[in-house]
Order: C-alpha cells, then structure tokens, then sequence
C-alpha cells in the first residue's frame, strides 16, 4: 500500500513542461540542511560533462520574505510573498529551474552573487547581467541577457540544483512532477552543524538551544518523509552520511555516481582527492579546504561542554538511526570521530 505521499499533490496545471517532455536530461537535487556539508558535496555531485549547475537558488526569495519585501520575476510579476506560501513557491522555483523555464523564476535567483562564486562557468551570463556602465534596470538587463543561461540550461546533458530551504516532502512533490528528477538527502551529525552555524553566525538571532531544537525537528520530520517516499520513490532517493562521505570516499563517492548513473572517471577521482586531502583552509564555503575529514570533525576540539549538553539534550534521539555516537565531553580531547558505520554496505542511514 502506498504512503499519502505517493498518492497526494498532483503537479499544477499552471506548470508548463514543454521545455522538459521532449528531452532526456537528467536532473539532480541535493537537500541538506545550512553548515551541513552540501557545497562539497554538490561540487562533486556535478563534477560531470555538459550538466548545468545552480547553488541555493532559493536564498532570494528567503531573505526577501525575512525582510518582508515583495520579490520581482523575470515575466514582470511582483509578489507579496508570505511565510505560509513558501513550501509551494520553493517548489515550484525549482521545478522551473529543472525546466528551464526561467521567465518564471525569480528575480533574485535570477541575479545572485552566488551564480558568480559558485558556478563560474555562468560567468558570461554574469558579466551580461552587470556591464560597467548602463542605465538599464535589471530586469531588463536580465531579459536581455538570459537567452546565455537559458541555452545552457536546454543543452546540458544533467542539472543539477543543491538547497538547504527544500523539505524532503518537498523534495517528493517533485520526484512526483519530474520522472527523470533523483534526490539525494544529506545529513550530518547535528552537533557539527550547530558548532558551525554559530561559529559563522548564520544563526538567524537563535540561541543554541532553539537552533538545535529546530535543526533536529526539521531532520526528524524530513527522515520519517524519506521513509514513506521510499514506497513509492525508492529507487530514486538517496541518503548520505556526510561524515561517512569524509571518512570513506573512494567507496561512497563511487556509490553516489552509480545512483546517479553518472561516470566515475579517473578524472572525478582525482577530484575528489584533490578536495579531500591536503592542508585545512580557512574559508567558510570553500569546496577546496582541503582535509575534508579534519573539517568535518574540527567542531569536536571546540564545541563548548554546555553547548554538546544542550545540543545532545534535543538531537539525541537521533543518533543511534543515523549511526552517531554519543560523546563524553571530558572525553573529546582523545575522540576523533562521531559517526560509525552501521553495515558494511551502509553509505547512508538506516531506519529503525
């Protein structure tokens, strides 16, 4: 029997697929969570021929519903957008963003700083998009200028988007919406992911203890959807470890592109040792920080005895499933790791 999630949430009528129903792109989704390992992660997800790449292409929208602004589209479009209306304006940015059907994006995503650190190889669409000297607005600027993004979007070979702002069921409204789309869900242990957020103070003025209460709620409640995906969805959803992904990625990263029917090249494995090894950079979202292992784990030398009790006290519940240890504190100075295998085939968790 089928789990609601199978049989709920046809795709809108309003959402045109004529860009997507003639072709036989792959599409690739990477949902995580903020300080959660998905920048590396994605970059090697992507690291194939001819795919086209977007990094958070939801931040936009996020921060203008924050800073409760209206956003802009690039067909004219303004909008008042409330908190109450994102899940459904999430997911429906992206499957326009899998589409190419870009005259319905957003402007923000559309013009975002990102688009320049994290995907230089949209930078002549970027460089359009900002000329020197213009009195142009920029949706007019973006309307002249898209035909470059959109040319790559229609002859790439995959697309690939990675996101913190998507839900799992989310995420499973559009394995409903695009047959050809395949989800891979990335967690890390919680207690690295709050060390993180407030050590580059992406905390959105929480306390840690309201920081991690919602951090393991939202991974709760996106595990248990997982799990009632898999019944119709299985075969197209992926769960990864990202602590795992560091300790072992000669056998996960192999794994990951085999789901994804994806070459591992010699090529991709002298990528990825490239990003895994070598001295610790200090650079908050680099993929090139070298040591991935030391910077997956570094938040163990540092995480404040108070800061592991609260974390532990609302995320504990957790860890046994995903294969997390529970950590003495005055015992840190000589623990290395916080994740250990579950099976021997294991590259992602387990549900109990």
């Amino acid at each position: 029997m089928h789990s609601l999630f199978c049989l709920s949430d046809p795709k809108p009528i309003h959402l045109t697929d004529h860009y997507y129903i003639t072709e036989n792109t792959r599409m690739r989704l990477v949902v995580a969570y903020m300080r959660g390992g998905s920048t590396l992660t994605a970059d090697i997800v992507r690291h194939t021929e001819a795919d086209f790449y977007q990094f958070e292409p939801l931040h936009g929208i996020t921060i203008a519903v924050q800073e409760n602004r209206p956003v802009q589209f690039l067909n004219g479009t303004i909008r008042n957008i409330t908190k109450e209306e994102l899940e459904s304006v999430y997911t429906e940015m992206i499957y326009h963003w899998f589409t190419c059907n870009f005259k319905n994006i957003d402007l923000p995503g559309l013009t975002s700083s990102f688009i320049k650190t994290f995907t230089p190889e949209h930078g002549k669409y970027y460089s359009c998009i900002n000329p020197v000297n213009t009195t142009k607005s920029k949706l007019d600027l973006v309307k002249q200028c898209i035909p470059i993004l959109h040319l790559k979007c229609l002859e790439s070979k995959t697309r690939t988007l990675k996101t913190i702002r998507l839900t799992v069921s989310m995420a499973g409204k559009l394995l409903k919406w695009l047959p050809r789309l395949q989800v891979l869900h990335l967690i890390r242990d919680p207690r690295g992911i709050i060390n993180s957020q407030f050590e580059q103070d992406v905390t959105e003025g929480k306390n840690v203890s309201i920081a991690s209460k919602d951090l393991c709620q939202t991974m709760s409640t996106n595990l248990n959807s997982y799990k009632e995906l898999e019944q119709c969805h299985g075969s197209r959803m992926l769960g990864v470890v990202y602590e795992n992904l560091c300790q072992n990625p000669f056998i996960v990263v192999p794994k990951i592109f085999k789901f994804f029917h994806s070459n591992y090249s010699t090529r991709v494995r002298d990528f990825v040792k490239k990003l895994m090894r070598g001295p610790v950079k200090a650079c908050g979202y680099c993929t090139d920080r070298g040591n991935a292992l030391a910077n997956a784990y570094r938040w163990i030398s540092i995480i404040h005895k108070n800061d592991l009790k609260i974390v532990d006290k609302h995320c504990s519940f957790l860890y046994s499933n995903l294969g997390y240890k529970q950590l003495d504190y005055n015992k840190l100075n000589v623990t290395k790791t916080s994740w250990k295998s579950l099976t021997s085939s294991s590259i992602g968790y387990r549900y109990s």
